[in-house]
């Protein structure tokens, strides 16, 4: 799921969130995490070998509201798109 289509809120509860993103080189991908200076959100860089890239995903716990995550997925892509990283989707990550 990409997009959300109605500014109401996706969950009462606050869930574990993530967004990827895939770059061509590994360094792309160290310096985007490096990026990553909030507290509460964490950041992890792999390499993917069904896409042949690297990729960083980053994680935080969110009230899943569409502004809130639109705005979250935007801030993100603006850190990204500079070091030639390109959004591969968001999603929710399964609670324990």
């Amino acid at each position: 799921m990409d997009t959300i289509e109605e500014d109401k809120p996706l969950t009462k509860t606050l869930k574990p969130i993530y967004a990827r993103f895939i770059f061509e080189e590994h360094q792309q991908a160290l310096d985007f995490a490096e990026l990553i200076v909030e507290r509460d959100w964490t950041v992890g860089v792999a390499y993917a070998p069904s896409r042949a890239r690297w990729q960083a995903t980053v994680r935080r716990q969110i009230h899943p509201v569409f502004q809130e995550v639109t705005v979250w997925l935007m801030a993100l892509t603006a850190r990204a798109t500079p070091l030639g990283g390109e959004r591969d989707g968001w999603g929710y990550d399964k609670q324990v």
